[in-house]
């Protein structure tokens, strides 16, 4: 079987081992090395090559964000897979910006795990498969290319050569790039449909596909009287794409190299970062930055004030705040429903995560229902709804009290340490935020949740020693550990011998 190489990055070394553990059990062709932090990662990178790059973001020295960055520029072949306990939007826009594949929340979900994987190994294979044919091989160093550029908006010299080739065979020929991105994750079912279609509207294209909801379409040789016939055409082509939902575009000038081109790509994905979209929009890029950037900024700066508010527990303050946001949203046409609703969102799960008395299943529901609308004004009605209901219930119920709800922790970690006990499982049960759970017990106890688990269970391990009819692997599996190997490792960090060791001196 074909191996391929994977660097997992952590400084936790337990979460590299879990990482590495999940990887042997379901047996994937992978040959593994491990760094704990950034800067270590690339020192590897500079003297092994790599398939796979798999890293958390939170470590010292250099984090997996700038590692990613840095490794999407040094090796664009390297698929980078990020998994982190953070989940906000706007940090799942940034590591996506960082030229990440794949995003994984901690704690990792076994399926979701094995799904990522498997599509990753897949990719890979189906890649070096392709190499192996000259022709395919021509074709998808030409997408890879294609895709580079339109990503990062760079290329090396070489690469210049052969695009230059594909896109500017002769003096004379030019091109105009455009950017199209949908809410929907429109070109994972369409993308052959999208280019049949955009050929009947444009005489000569090349198309290339970035995200599920977003590609760039490159007309080729084709002169337009002025940028409202280019406009009228665009628009005739959004409205010929059936099965779609809100869509942003974005066109370039007209390019007659690609140093032009590349100039044309990046001022088109800047404007992108600060536009939003509400509902079908097409803009050229030579408009330069769009006002709406102004009052999103705007509206960031009310959450910011909501989230200190939520921080403090300042409930007057929480609903000011919510009221003017409100006000604001209602006076703009300038952001779209899917930034209107994941804002919305994100202020709920920050209620949910930092005021205890907010239940899983209340905040669940009502987030879930701004999904549900369409227009803007009903989405906002159900939030100020759903704020004043979590506000309400906060201030009417009563805290318990710290000692007591560490209690409970303990006893629920107690009887259930031998599963494969999580910080979210703790939490459920709780019916607490994990946030908060993790934040108390810590506070109360010195500790942390799994290393709480991990002592009690290394605690139940050395007991159990002392009977020596036990084997070994049945008091690793009674402690929750199928590795015995693993669990030999974290034993003997613990207690400075192995269990065998151990044992042997009783």
């Amino acid at each position: 079987m074909e191996k391929y190489n994977i660097l997992l990055v952590d400084d936790e070394r337990s979460e590299r081992e879990g990482v590495s553990f999940l990887i042997n059990k379901f047996g994937y062709p992978l040959e593994i090395k491990q760094a704990s932090n950034g800067q270590k990662a690339l020192e590897i990178m500079e003297q092994e090559s790599f398939d796979i790059l798999f890293t958390d973001v939170k470590m010292p020295v250099m984090d997996g964000l700038e590692l990613s960055k840095k490794v999407s520029e040094l090796y664009p072949e390297v698929i980078i897979i990020i998994y982190s306990a953070y989940s906000e939007f706007d940090f799942a826009k940034k590591a996506m910006e960082a030229g990440v594949v794949k995003y994984l929340l901690k704690p990792m979900e076994i399926g979701e795990f094995q799904k990522c994987m498997e599509d990753v190994l897949g990719r890979i294979k189906k890649n070096r498969e392709s190499s192996r044919h000259d022709l395919e091989q021509q074709e998808t160093v030409r997408e890879a290319l294609l895709y580079r550029m339109f990503r990062a908006g760079k290329i090396s010299e070489n690469d210049n050569e052969i695009l230059s080739e594909l896109l500017f065979e002769k003096e004379d020929r030019f091109c105009i790039p455009v950017c199209f991105e949908f809410i929907d994750n429109y070109f994972k079912h369409n993308g052959e449909e999208f280019l049949k279609t955009a050929k009947e509207y444009f005489k000569e294209v090349t198309f290339s596909e970035i995200l599920p909801n977003e590609a760039f379409l490159v007309i080729r040789n084709e002169e337009f009287e002025d940028t409202l016939e280019l406009y009228e055409r665009l628009e005739a082509l959004l409205k010929a794409l059936t099965g779609r939902q809100e869509c942003l575009v974005v066109a370039g000038r007209k390019s007659n190299s690609m140093e032009q081109l590349l100039d044309q790509v990046e001022r088109i994905n800047e404007l992108r970062k600060d536009v939003f979209l509400y509902g079908d929009r097409i803009i050229f890029a030579s408009e330069g930055k769009n006002m709406c950037s102004l009052h999103a900024r705007s509206i960031e700066e009310v959450k910011s004030d909501i989230f200190q508010a939520i921080e403090k527990q300042e409930v007057d303050k929480i609903r000011e705040g919510c009221v003017q946001l409100r006000q604001s949203l209602l006076s703009t046409n300038e952001v779209s429903r899917i930034y209107i609703q994941l804002l919305l969102y994100s202020i709920v799960k920050e209620l949910y995560d930092k005021m205890p008395q907010v239940e899983y299943e209340d905040a669940l529901a009502m987030a879930g229902e701004f999904f549900s609308e369409n227009k803007p004004e009903k989405v906002l009605g159900d939030f100020s709804v759903a704020v004043d209901r979590i506000l309400t219930n906060a201030e009417e119920k009563k805290k318990s009290s710290d000692s007591e709800l560490i209690g409970r922790i303990k006893r629920f970690i107690q009887q259930e340490y031998k599963s494969d006990l999580s910080l979210a499982d703790v939490a459920r049960e709780v019916k607490l935020a994990p946030a908060y759970v993790s934040h108390i017990f810590k506070k109360e106890t010195g500790q942390g949740i799994v290393e709480y688990i991990t002592e009690l269970k290394m605690k139940t391990a050395r007991q159990l020693l002392e009977d020596k009819s036990l084997k070994v692997i049945q008091i690793a599996k009674t402690c929750g550990y199928e590795n015995q190997s693993y669990f030999n490792k974290l034993f003997k960090s613990y207690y400075g011998r192995t269990p065998k060791q151990y044992r042997e001196e009783l």
